[in-house]
């Protein structure tokens, strides 16, 4: 794989867990990950005034370049913890300072080599005064919940649209 032509960073330091979250060792993420081995990923969906914050993910990405997302997210990496991590991709792709918390989780995922924690906040946002990470983000855009879960049914990455539709039935 020519790794130059995408924008992740293949140089990423990971821990690595078992099904059960015990660290059982760290690598790299240009490492293969064996059956049984899974690294760490936050998703994080913000919410304003009955809105969801969506991006568009850039065409360099490695993983669904092009596609429709939540708000932010992405691998936790080593020493980090998952409030820590879904903190950080935030601020690093969106420029937003947000304190993520446990009441802020909402759902764990279990897929084939990494474990997603879902959270979501409520807070006010000014799209205007963010500052989006150009190499990973090609866009970010406000969608009335209904409609964010069918462009992410249609244009989203794989299954995301199911977590924004828990997140609608939460408030039910």
């Amino acid at each position: 794989m020519n790794e130059k032509k995408y924008s992740d960073n293949f140089n990423e330091i990971w821990d690595i867990y078992n099904i059960n979250l015990q660290k059982i060792g760290i690598k790299r993420r240009r490492d293969t990950l064996i059956k049984g081995e899974f690294h760490l990923v936050v998703g994080v969906f913000v919410l304003d005034n009955n809105r969801v914050l969506l991006q568009k993910r850039t065409l360099s990405k490695l993983n669904s370049p092009g596609k429709w997302q939540e708000t932010a997210g992405g691998s936790v990496l080593s020493g980090e913890s998952i409030y820590m991590a879904a903190s950080r991709e935030v601020y690093e792709e969106l420029g937003i300072n947000l304190r993520i918390e446990a009441d802020n989780f909402f759902f764990k995922e279990i897929r084939e080599s990494w474990i997603t924690f879902w959270f979501v906040v409520t807070t006010q946002l000014d799209i205007n005064k963010l500052i989006i990470q150009k190499t990973e983000v090609d866009k970010v855009e406000f969608f009335e919940i209904t409609k964010a879960i069918e462009l992410l049914k249609n244009k989203g990455i794989d299954n995301t649209w199911e977590r924004l539709k828990l997140i609608s039935q939460m408030d039910n």
